[in-house]
């Protein structure tokens, strides 16, 4: 996982040539601008989805994992919390190729849960592999409308 502010996403140049191509992609656009659905940057290989949701709890949140792509995400309004955990999770919905996704939750004994804020600035990176829960509410907060993108990065 990788966590940081937006503006200091080139920082990360180098890890993989489709990050890269994301990273050239934000330096010049907006991705406020971007409608809802699918936004096609470079074929499969790297595209965005835009989507309005809202927070929940934790005790409703569980964890999905990719085999292929990475996800960046973004808050572009409201925020939430997200958990991930290099631990084990018991696959509660084996993953499925075609949507390439699984979900799952934290195996007994896993209290390895590594968690954070996403809002407005801020991004984070969950590669292929790693478990992540996301629209959480924030704690001290009630659940609320959520517009975030995640960008999928094609990282296997």
């Amino acid at each position: 996982m990788i966590y940081d502010g937006l503006k200091e996403i080139g920082r990360y140049r180098g890890l993989k040539d489709t990050l890269d191509t994301l990273i050239d992609w934000l330096a010049e656009n907006d991705p406020a601008d971007l409608p809802l659905g699918k936004t096609v940057i470079d074929g499969e290989r790297v595209f965005a989805n835009t989507m309005e949701s809202s927070t929940k709890p934790l005790e409703e949140g569980r964890f999905e994992f990719h085999h292929r792509y990475a996800d960046v995400q973004i808050d572009l309004e409201g925020s939430e919390r997200f958990c991930t955990t290099p631990g084990a999770i018991d696959v509660t919905v084996p993953y499925e190729e075609a949507t390439d996704k699984g979900y799952g939750l934290a195996a007994e004994g896993n209290d390895d849960i590594l968690t954070g804020t996403l809002e407005h600035g801020r991004f984070v990176v969950y590669v292929s592999g790693e478990p992540h829960m996301c629209n959480i509410v924030v704690p001290g907060q009630v659940a609320g409308p959520l517009k975030k993108i995640c960008f999928k990065v094609l990282w296997d």
